[in-house]
């Protein structure tokens, strides 16, 4: 599986853990029929569970009132960029550039506009 299929994958399954709380990995790979080989996938989850707080704080930070109402889905795609560039170390553009893809496949009319300008203010703000 390539990164941009193993990163739908987290994607996925932060929006999962939006409606059922994740608990346990190896939940998450007998359930979705998951290779435990995908290593960026359980970096992944294991850096959002852990970093879940800061992720959350740094969009709330960030999100205008006049976008404080996005989709579970859209946040669940700012959450998996949030979390791949602050603490994953995943350059900036790449991050945004594959939220941007995944909301356009994912999220209703134009959210893809809303995802790159949170995601563009966070790392603005923050210098990134």
């Amino acid at each position: 599986m390539n990164r941009r299929q193993q990163r739908e994958w987290v994607f996925k399954l932060i929006f999962q853990d939006s409606i059922n709380d994740i608990k346990e990995n190896n939940d998450l790979f007998q359930n979705h029929d998951l290779s435990e080989n995908e290593t960026y996938i359980i970096k992944s989850i294991d850096s959002y569970k852990k970093h879940y707080d800061e992720i959350v704080a740094k969009l709330e930070d960030s999100l205008s009132a006049r976008y404080s109402n996005i989709s579970k889905v859209a946040k669940s795609i700012i959450f998996l960029s949030i979390n791949e560039i602050y603490f994953l170390d995943i350059p900036v553009s790449v991050s945004i550039n594959e939220a941007v893809d995944l909301a356009k496949k994912y999220t209703s009319n134009d959210e893809y506009k809303i995802i790159n300008k949170v995601l563009g203010d966070i790392v603005r703000k923050d210098k990134k």
